[in-house]
């Protein structure tokens, strides 16, 4: 597979979590350890299969990996709420989110664009 941008950041999202965030967590919130943790993984498997495949297979799982950011995004909040992970933590996590959804965002409106011509 050649390189792919959106792949590096996802596996950065989740080193980082695996570093800094998973660590941490009392066991009162594993499930919503888990649930990230599962997010996460299946953010991957999107992104790798929304690679792989084209037209309208391509155009779910692209929205899959929206879904699955979205998700990402609610929990870390709520990790954040219950003070697990501190807020220059959390903001490092979301920025690079911000930036895989943005990305996304971009690859499908250019998988519109390569449809409509």
């Amino acid at each position: 597979m050649k390189e792919f941008k959106i792949l590096d950041k996802v596996k950065w999202l989740l080193d980082y979590a695996e570093s800094y965030m998973f660590s941490s967590f009392p066991k009162v919130h594993l499930a919503l350890k888990i649930k990230l943790e599962e997010n996460l993984y299946s953010l991957i498997e999107n992104c790798i299969r929304a690679n792989l495949n084209k037209g309208n297979i391509r155009s779910k799982y692209q929205k899959e990996i929206l879904t699955n950011i979205s998700l990402i995004d609610y929990y870390v909040g709520a990790i954040l709420d219950k003070g697990i992970i501190k807020k220059k933590r959390f903001t490092s996590f979301i920025n690079c989110l911000n930036e895989v959804r943005k990305m996304t965002y971009g690859w499908i409106n250019n998988e519109e664009k390569e449809q409509s011509v």
